[in-house]
């Protein structure tokens, strides 16, 4: 059995988190600052029988901070389990805990029975584990991990748990050089992602380059991303390097990597197999130096049973797989998100932030989000550029809006938003039947459990239309999905 060390300045969080420990069933001891905390390690000792085998860590302390602590502790050779908590839940705190070896990270306040969880996980020794269960090994950041600071990035905005998750992975992938796929909808954030990864590791002074699969004419994609030699085809008046080579000692990321072509596909298994890329029309292949993080909004599995993508590459890019949450699942970040446009966009045309109005909270939670963060964020934009005011209400939203308007204010409402708000594009007949397909069609999808053919069935169409309406609103089926042959 391990010893737990509490180390937080504030008494009353002491207090919950020992007893906790005492729930559990474990010993503990109590520090209110870094210095406290490394005079009860040197007095216990950190080991199996006896010593303190995981450290509580608050962030902020008086004197030196959580993370400096976390820093000496991650240098020992018999180093205790970190569990860093803070009450500023942000993607930096989380990434910058995890990269520097923390075994994992608690935002304030606490889900108390999650904190049992972890104790129970955490400081049982391996000796008293039922059999069969393994131990997570130590999280330990090298001396250069701990002494680089990465170059500053935009910020993921989030502190659902399930953003708070991805900044967890984001924290411990980019200790790393393993091949990252991100997965996830559009709209989504992956390149914002993919982004954290690269300026949180040991390449965040290398390029980042990126790469859309979906916008490259396929003919001219294998030039693209390998480069071409002199003559090599027609119009190759010089030689060119190619995105692998351009991002060499950097980042590649390459989106929507389920458009590649199955006959490029094998010569992407071989670079990341040697390391090694060959120009069109070379002669000799040339080493890269290259992390690669791949995205998609596809079903990569499903391509993979359909033959439209290598089984072997789908293993060779997913060794860490990321599943970026949609906005629908992020409970508590709509509104959040909403603040930060609002802020931002605000400052840019306005010249100052501007604030969003309680009246429109509702409003925004009520809606789907089909096009996820990016959805958001250009309904946040079109609004500002016609607000009268430095508030933005929920009658500045309603006209973008309609669905969710008629769903909050009834039919009545609806129709009124229609008529009463600014001419959109395609004119507001047609504006106002799009609004209304897609909460219908998803609406109808949950009604019959995922079974798109009685779906189809319900809504008096044909269930090819139905499929090819609800891809082109970005509708995904649910998870659930069964279909009647």
């Amino acid at each position: 059995m391990r010893k737990v060390l509490i180390v937080d300045d504030e008494p009353s969080v002491r207090f919950v988190l020992a007893r906790t420990c005492e729930r559990v069933g474990v010993p503990h001891a109590e520090a209110g600052s870094a210095e406290e905390a490394r005079e009860e390690l040197a007095r216990s000792g950190t080991g199996r029988h006896g010593g303190i085998g995981l450290v509580l860590l608050d962030v902020r302390l008086p004197g030196d901070d959580g993370f400096t602590l976390l820093g000496e502790l991650a240098g020992r050779t018999d180093s205790p389990f970190v569990v860093v908590m803070t009450a500023e839940d942000t993607m930096r705190s989380a990434v910058e805990a995890m990269k520097r070896g923390a075994a994992d990270y608690l935002g304030k306040p606490f889900d108390l029975p999650r904190v049992e969880r972890i104790i129970r996980d955490l400081a049982i020794g391996p000796d008293e584990h039922k059999e069969g269960e393994e131990r997570p090994p130590p999280r330990m950041a090298s001396d250069g991990e701990r002494k680089r600071d990465g170059p500053a990035i935009e910020t993921l905005i989030g502190r659902s748990p399930a953003m708070v998750e991805v900044f967890k992975e984001i924290g411990r992938v980019a200790r790393t050089e393993m091949t990252v796929t991100l997965m996830g909808e559009s709209g989504t954030g992956k390149e914002l992602v993919a982004r954290a990864i690269h300026a949180n590791s040991a390449r965040a002074r290398g390029p980042f380059i990126t790469v859309n699969m979906a916008a490259i004419p396929r003919d001219l994609m294998e030039s693209e991303l390998y480069g071409h030699e002199r003559g090599a085809f027609t119009g190759a008046a010089e030689r060119r390097p190619g995105k692998f080579e351009l991002a060499s000692g950097g980042t590649l990321f390459l989106d929507e990597i389920g458009e590649m072509p199955v006959e490029l596909q094998a010569k992407l298994l071989r670079v990341l197999q040697e390391r090694e890329i060959d120009r069109v029309g070379g002669s000799r292949p040339l080493p890269v130096d290259v992390r690669i993080v791949a995205a998609t909004n596809a079903d990569l599995t499903r391509a993979v049973e359909e033959s439209r993508f290598r089984r072997d590459l789908f293993y060779r890019l997913a060794v860490v797989p990321i599943r970026l949450p949609p906005l629908r699942e992020r409970e508590g970040d709509v509104v959040l998100l909403a603040r930060h446009f609002c802020t931002k966009y605000g400052e840019q045309l306005r010249g100052r932030p501007l604030t969003l109005a309680r009246d429109a909270e509702p409003l925004l939670l009520a809606h789907s989000w089909p096009g996820n963060v990016r959805e958001l964020q250009n309904v946040i934009q079109r609004a500002l550029l016609k607000l009268p005011s430095n508030r933005l209400a929920a009658k500045d939203l309603a006209p973008l809006l309609p669905a969710t308007a008629a769903r909050e204010k009834g039919l009545e409402g609806f129709v009124e938003s229609v008529l009463d708000g600014p001419d959109p594009e395609g004119g507001r007949y047609q504006s106002a039947l799009a609004a209304l397909e897609a909460p219908l069609l998803a609406a109808a999808i949950a009604r019959t459990k995922g079974n798109q053919l009685r779906a189809a069935e319900l809504l008096g169409m044909n269930r090819n239309t139905l499929r090819e309406r609800m891809r082109a609103l970005g509708l995904k089926p649910r998870n659930d999905d069964h279909e009647e042959a």
